[in-house]
């Protein structure tokens, strides 16, 4: 079960690496290879049917968000491609490339660990963020993770439309890439984390068919599960079970109050 904090000691500490590493092992095998109904940014791949089915995921989360979320309150989203990029003469004029098509200032590489990397962001329309990451593997060879974010969804059809423009910039730049979203708000429902997860739980099985649930993880203030939803058409593999969402809850002790976080494949960010 994957989980971005916890609070118990030993038991945070083996839980930490173990999600640090399968999450990243999970994304990484999924680049090369997702369940069968899944669409793969291939060569020649279709790009009104990626961008489809991004935005059908992007519209079930944020609806589902806001159906699970107080009213009015912030609602977090994150959204995450990461791929490889190959085949390049030129690392710097690759770089300045993809920066300039995302409307990003051009960024002057620092080496890293023996491998150049590139970092770049800027603010954009409806108080979201766009930010580049860089790091070159090898001559050649490259891994790549753009992140469009805001702290509280203000504009949903703008925010989808900057999506969608940049999954086609990372086609048109050859970069085969993946994508993830998450999203975070205070939760409506106060009692027990339990009883969140099967409040959103419920809402889910409303909105999709054939819900299936995973793996659990609970403790002293959090909950979390995984789902198999086959008609989101976007899943990750782990162990031997495809993964299409994620759910966590965690009670915030100081505020009194529960938080929610839903992820499509899986959470990447902090819960």
């Amino acid at each position: 079960m994957r989980k971005m904090k916890l609070n118990n000691g030993t038991k945070k500490g083996t839980f930490f690496i173990m999600i640090i590493v399968c999450c990243a092992a999970a994304l990484l095998v999924n680049l090369q290879s997702v369940k069968a109904n899944s669409t793969v940014l291939d060569e020649g791949v279709n790009q009104a049917s990626t961008g489809a089915e991004l935005n059908h995921a992007l519209g079930s989360l944020i609806d589902l968000g806001k159906e699970t979320t107080v009213s009015g309150s912030p609602l977090r989203l994150v959204l995450k491609w990461q791929g490889e990029s190959s085949n390049y003469a030129d690392l710097s004029a690759e770089v300045a490339k993809l920066s300039t098509s995302l409307g990003l200032n051009v960024p002057s590489g620092t080496e890293e660990d023996g491998h150049m990397t590139y970092r770049t962001e800027a603010v954009k329309p409806y108080e979201s963020r766009l930010s580049l990451f860089w790091s070159e593997l090898s001559a050649g060879n490259s891994y790549v993770i753009v992140t469009l974010d805001t702290a509280d969804l203000q504009n949903e059809a703008g925010f989808q439309a900057a999506a969608r423009e940049i999954s086609m910039i990372l086609e048109q730049n050859k970069i085969k890439a993946e994508w993830n979203v998450s999203l975070q708000g205070s939760a409506q429902e106060q009692g027990a984390p339990e009883k969140v997860l099967a409040q959103t739980e419920s809402l889910m099985h409303d909105r999709f068919e054939a819900v299936t649930g995973g793996e659990s993880y609970k403790d002293i203030s959090t909950v979390s599960r995984t789902y198999s939803i086959p008609n989101l058409n976007r899943s990750v593999m782990s162990g031997n079970q495809s993964v299409s969402a994620q759910i966590a809850v965690h009670h915030e002790d100081q505020k009194g109050t529960n938080r929610v976080t839903i992820g499509f494949p899986l959470i990447t960010i902090e819960y």
